[in-house]
């Protein structure tokens, strides 16, 4: 193994042991530290893989469960996720199930492609449902519940190949003659496995 090679590994094992102290404790100071360390390490171009493992940390920080928001976030996303099933009459744990498989509850989530907040709605999708601030928790659910419920009309409430279509858009669907879950292989494996996994939250809930 060459030298650069050992480094960049025992730096990125080095990494990930901050990222779990890091998590365990919930220590701001800690995280401060972490942040300059990666910072240093691209700076001196000593390791190739510090952008993978900062990427890596940063969705770790980003990224909260369910279980560990404070309680008034809670509050909000609950209480949005109910006034928006109840407006669309759609199942609040579908809409649940959405958002923990978009950005596990993150409202503050953004993916590499723009997709944004909680339900991951792309800026132009955001737009044409009315969703001015997409960041804001209750705006995001009612614009993704919106367009969630409207998928659902579309697919004769199929609710696999709503998600299909949330995840990969009704075109993909079209172009691969998806009009059946039964059909849903012929998709990408990505959306094949966003459709398992929606559904097996769902079915847990």
């Amino acid at each position: 193994m060459k030298i650069d090679s050992l480094q960049s590994l025992l730096q990125s094992q080095l990494i990930f042991q901050l990222i779990n102290n890091q998590n365990q404790n919930k220590n701001n100071g800690f995280s401060d530290l972490l942040e300059k360390l990666l910072a240093s390490m691209v700076e001196d171009g000593s390791n190739n893989g510090t952008n993978s493992a900062s990427n890596l940390y940063q969705n770790q920080v980003n990224t909260k469960e369910p279980d560990t928001l404070a309680n008034g976030e809670t509050s909000s996303i609950d209480a949005a996720v109910s006034k928006a099933s109840a407006k669309y009459g759609v199942d609040k744990k579908l809409i649940e199930s959405v958002i923990n498989q978009e950005s596990s509850f993150n409202a503050k989530a953004i993916s590499s492609a723009g997709a944004m907040g909680l339900m991951q709605l792309m800026p132009g999708t955001a737009k044409e449902l009315g969703v001015k601030d997409a960041f804001n928790a209750a705006e995001n659910i009612d614009g993704g519940t919106k367009y969630l419920k409207s998928l659902l009309d579309m697919y004769g409430n199929s609710k696999e190949l709503a998600l299909a279509a949330y995840n990969a858009g009704p075109n993909a669907l079209k172009r691969n003659g998806v009009d059946d879950k039964s059909e849903i292989n012929r998709l990408s494996t990505e959306t094949r496995n966003y459709v398992s996994m929606v559904t097996k939250y769902y079915n847990n809930k």
